[in-house]
């Protein structure tokens, strides 16, 4: 079993085009506002239609994108694809980026995702695709990437505590009375406490597409891309991470509701 699935999710342009009936779109469905370190190329950005493809045979989603290029004909043109993958890990751990890092570690509960995430059974997806300096990081010592990140590389846990799910608590402090989690910390700028706790389900996946461009495929799903827009702003300002990484693609959507059975989906949308 290659567990397929398919997520669809519509841009800013779609629910606009008069050829669509001027479909009401939902009012947090906009185009990001620029960012001050985006370095972003045209050939990897925007769209009318999101499809994101997923298995645990990439050979499988790749038969599944031809099939439905061919199924769209010439009612839809491709814009661009970028293929993602998450390393060989072992059943209920974390797997690591390009980093070294466990990536996805503080993720919504499911209690957390209906307040947080989903809206009457909607959600926006913001992707952005992150290239990032692998062997400058690499070139770091252990500590140093640690201090960056706010983690420990090992075990996965914050600065100043043992397990990967303990808490990160980004006001505590040494006896020094300097903070345990560096100010330029990774995990600090996307603290959720800087937003009144306010998260976002978080889907990264690794690309590589040769030693010249590697990185991250980052998908993130909220309520409001609004979300996405303040902690991406913090990490331009204060992020010691920015210096090994540039957005050089981005995207946002948003996710159509499940279709019942007999339902087209969609369909609720010109109820």
């Amino acid at each position: 079993m290659s567990r397929l699935t398919a997520t669809v999710a519509v841009g800013p342009r779609l629910p606009r085009l008069p050829r669509l009936l001027c479909v009401a779109a939902p009012r947090a469905l906009r185009e990001l506002p620029p960012f001050s370190d985006d370095r972003l190329d045209p050939a990897y950005g925007g769209g009318d239609l999101l499809v994101q493809l997923c298995a645990d045979d990439p050979r499988v989603t790749a038969a599944a994108a031809r099939t439905l290029t061919r199924l769209a004909g010439d009612t839809l043109r491709p814009r661009w694809r970028q293929t993602g993958f998450l390393p060989p890990t072992p059943a209920g751990q974390t797997p690591r980026n390009l980093l070294g890092f466990k990536d996805g570690t503080q993720n919504p509960t499911p209690a957390e995702c209906e307040r947080w995430v989903r809206s009457q059974d909607a959600t926006f997806l913001v992707v952005r695709r992150v290239h990032i300096d692998v062997a400058g990081f690499a070139r770091l010592g252990t500590g140093h990437q640690e201090a960056i990140i706010g983690r420990h590389r090992a075990s996965g846990a914050p600065l100043g505590r043992r397990h990967e799910h303990d808490d990160v608590d980004i006001f505590a402090k040494t006896p020094q009375g300097r903070y345990v989690i560096p100010v330029g910390a990774h995990v600090r700028a996307a603290s959720p406490r800087l937003d009144a706790g306010a998260r976002m389900l978080r889907r990264g996946y690794s690309y590589d597409d040769g030693p010249g461009d590697r990185g991250l495929l980052f998908l993130a799903f909220m309520r409001d891309p609004a979300l996405f827009a303040r902690v991406q702003h913090r990490m331009t300002a204060t992020d010691e991470l920015s210096r090994f990484i540039e957005h050089r693609g981005s995207a946002v959507a948003y996710v159509l509701p499940g279709a019942l059975p007999g339902e087209d989906l969609g369909a609720r949308l010109l109820a």
